[in-house]
């Protein structure tokens, strides 16, 4: 907003800035594209810190959702927790941050985040504006 001057500049950077800090680390790892990152920036930058990150809160609990769904419906709900006590394992217990990054490596069923952040954003605009 051009309008508002300094404030709106920096209204607009806290914005961008905040989402571009807090996707980051799940582009490194492989759990986001860049494509999503840039969304999410430009979103904070136009909607400012805490709509974007709401619409990030909402966005990773729906796809925690529809992931949780397919695991159910691909009967892979036993093989992927095991996969997933393991890498907390090495993490949590073993402090191994290597396995990290060897997560973007795997072969891990995968589906596009804007089926999670379409009603994400309708959940954030609701609860923000109406």
């Amino acid at each position: 907003m051009y309008e508002d001057g300094w404030n709106g500049l920096v209204f607009a950077l806290a914005g961008a800035g905040g989402a571009l800090i807090s996707l980051i680390l799940l582009y490194l790892i492989g759990a986001l594209g860049a494509g999503d990152v840039k969304l999410f920036t430009a979103v904070g930058a136009m909607m400012g810190l805490s709509f974007v990150l709401k619409l990030m809160l909402y966005s990773i609990l729906i796809a925690g959702i529809i992931g949780l769904i397919l695991l159910i419906m691909r009967k892979r709900v036993a093989v992927t927790g095991q996969k997933l006590a393991k890498w907390l394992f090495s993490i949590v217990i073993l402090h191994d941050v290597n396995s990290v990054m060897g997560m973007k490596h795997q072969t891990n069923m995968k589906f596009p985040f804007m089926y999670a952040v379409v009603p994400g954003a309708a959940l954030t605009w609701y609860y923000s504006f109406l």
